[in-house]
């Protein structure tokens, strides 16, 4: 019994749809830019990844009013999703059959701010009824549910940056055990407010601007000059199921997820790893074999590339331990420099564009990748896209603080 992903929803600083975030990173275009949705000249990092999304125009504007910009990008890409899929709730799957899964890290501050400025300024009663539902991680699950008429099973997972890819895994599990004949499985984010960037950039994740750098130059995985990460606002949804069910309906397959992996270094408080890589490495070891295969039989790795210098050198270290020499010939990428690190979104967005990719045998580069950082011996794809011939196997690694590591398997 196997897990397949029929459709894909996504809203990103490339675009509405999945094409275009693929045609960005396979062309390795930049989309950083410095903020503007808020004055953050006081900020360290005034840069971010920031998706050209007006809620209002696709969504009815009660909803609109009553919740969050990221309840907004996730509702909007559920539908795409489900839309690629060709699944219609209540119709080809029951609402009972139909499960959510959701990855988050910051919750809904921009609703937040706004309504907690009023209670300090005007008092109690002048603050949203809504105050109390839209801000939570938890809200764009609900809104999902209600807005498709979902009834299954539905969780939200804070994880820090692997929390997407706990979503899709645990979207897979539920499928596995029966509980769900379909599972809407993804990420979202929506940083950009004064107080949600205050809190990445207090969590020391953030990169260091430079004078000789442009904004679209500064996030920089594996890279010599690399001083963290740049985040960005968005959502991606994938659409599960278990094979024989698309089958069943004529589904358009894009590929399966295969295989998963998780460990947790529990090295030191919110530290993000332990130094040797060998937990992590142990995530990835049990992705491959899950599915069956060998690190040898990968056609490229999509790394979390953080751009933390201690975390790009140990998941270098982490696939040496999980694979040996041969992880020294796996094209290795991280996309997500040319679009931003989308947090609960981040692996989610990688599962996608392993699927674009397999399916073009293309590897996408990574951007601003000029000097590889010392002690990373990996075949670091840069420049421009790689053509694979017979790319069946993506390993995408996602981890997070406190020593959480979760990695997935995707199959042609």
């Amino acid at each position: 019994m196997s897990v397949v992903i029929t459709g894909v929803g996504a809203v990103t600083p490339a675009g509405t749809g999945m094409e275009p975030l693929w045609q960005s990173a396979r062309d390795g275009v930049a989309q950083l830019t410095t903020i503007d949705r808020f004055d953050a000249s006081d900020y360290a990092c005034p840069v971010a990844g920031q998706a050209d999304f007006d809620a209002l125009a696709e969504l009815p504007s009660r909803f609109v009013k009553r919740t969050d910009r990221f309840t907004h990008l996730a509702v909007h890409a559920v539908r795409q999703a489900l839309a690629g899929a060709g699944v219609r709730i209540g119709e080809e799957v029951a609402p009972e059959r139909t499960g959510v899964m959701v990855g988050n890290v910051l919750g809904g501050w921009e609703f937040a701010e706004r309504e907690l400025r009023k209670l300090w300024t005007d008092g109690p009663r002048a603050v949203s009824p809504y105050q109390a539902t839209a801000w939570f991680p938890a809200a764009p699950q609900g809104n999902i549910c209600i807005d498709q008429g979902i009834k299954g099973p539905a969780r939200t997972f804070v994880a820090d940056r692997a929390s997407g890819a706990y979503a899709l895994i645990g979207g897979a599990e539920a499928l596995l055990r029966g509980r769900a004949d379909v599972v809407l499985a993804g990420g979202v984010e929506a940083p950009l407010s004064p107080y949600g960037w205050l809190c990445l950039e207090t969590s020391g994740l953030n990169a260091k601007p430079r004078a000789t750098l442009a904004p679209h130059e500064l996030y920089r995985p594996f890279d010599a000059g690399h001083t963290g990460s740049v985040f960005a606002e968005g959502s991606v949804f994938l659409v599960l199921e278990r094979r024989e069910h698309a089958e069943r309906r004529g589904a358009v397959i894009h590929g399966e997820l295969a295989g998963w992996g998780v460990s947790s270094d529990g090295y030191m408080p919110y530290y993000t790893v332990e130094p040797t890589g060998q937990v992590l490495g142990r995530a990835m070891r049990a992705a491959t074999e899950r599915a069956g295969i060998t690190g040898g039989e990968l056609g490229a790795v999509l790394g979390h590339g953080s751009a933390i210098p201690f975390e790009d050198v140990t998941e270098a270290y982490a696939l040496r331990e999980a694979f040996g020499s041969v992880a020294e010939r796996l094209p290795f990428t991280v996309p997500k420099s040319g679009f931003g690190h989308l947090l609960g979104a981040a692996a989610p967005a990688d599962a996608a564009l392993a699927l674009y990719g397999m399916r073009d045998g293309l590897v996408p580069p990574t951007v601003n990748l000029d000097r590889p950082a010392p002690g990373v011996d990996l075949d670091l794809v840069r420049g421009s896209a790689r053509p694979v011939r017979d790319w069946e196997h993506t390993l995408v690694v996602s981890r997070g603080l406190g020593g959480v590591n979760a990695c997935l398997l995707l199959r042609r």
